[in-house]
């Protein structure tokens, strides 16, 4: 939805900061371990609030001494190039990223998105096939990690359930955050379609849809 985006240069300034003094916790943190564990530790930063979080936190270690593994998982989608250039700060997203020794992302699309961007962007050398960046003179591991349930145990969990509703209808189950990203609008929409295409299905299907109230003081989630 590139028509909803804003680009703010106090906006991103105060993104930087924010990320800057993550980076300066996470250090007091390692200063506060113990001198004689075995292992690096591992620190794993989370999603697009702290995409830039990695690069401060190696530049502080490594001036220390501190040994560690720098993690980012990226929960969002990743765009692909034509959409991600458009974002003025775009370079300077690639490069802290990369100070990671590995960046994950949902799925292989997104990983591909990101190793093209690295080259494209920063001109770095890529290796698609297995998925690597190098910049500044180490190799970055991009890697593919879906998120799901335990879908054995929820099965179970059903079976196991009492009935609540009492119906021969199939039912239609959606569960989302009330939230206009969701495609809410679009589901109620193919379900008239399909009612008015099938009229067979009239009284024998039934949607129910569970919508929990997300972000309600946003002005663009009211709208």
């Amino acid at each position: 939805m590139p028509d909803r985006a804003s680009f703010k240069g106090e906006h991103w300034k105060n993104y930087v900061t924010a990320n800057k003094q993550f980076a300066e916790c996470t250090l007091r943190a390692l200063r506060q371990l113990p001198c004689n564990i075995r292992e690096s530790p591992l620190i794993w930063v989370h999603d697009y609030h702290l995409m830039l979080t990695s690069n401060w936190i190696r530049q502080y270690a490594d001036e220390e001494g501190i040994p560690c593994k720098l993690g980012f998982f990226l929960y969002i989608p990743f765009l692909s190039w034509d959409i991600f250039r458009l974002f003025p700060w775009s370079d300077e997203i690639l490069q802290r990223m990369l100070a990671c020794h590995m960046v994950g992302f949902h799925m292989i699309d997104y990983c591909l998105h990101f190793v093209n961007c690295c080259q494209r962007n920063l001109g770095c050398r890529v290796d698609r096939k297995n998925l690597l960046v190098e910049h500044g003179g180490r190799t970055v591991m991009v890697r593919p990690l879906p998120i799901g349930i335990p879908f054995e145990r929820f099965v179970e969990l059903a079976e196991q359930a009492p009935r609540v509703i009492s119906t021969n209808q199939k039912i239609i189950l959606g569960v989302d955050k009330l939230d206009y990203t969701k495609g809410l609008v679009h589901r109620l929409l193919a379900f008239e379609k399909l009612l008015k295409k099938h009229p067979e299905h009239l009284k024998k299907v039934s949607l129910l849809q569970i919508a929990v109230p997300s972000r309600t003081d946003a002005k663009k989630y009211v709208k």
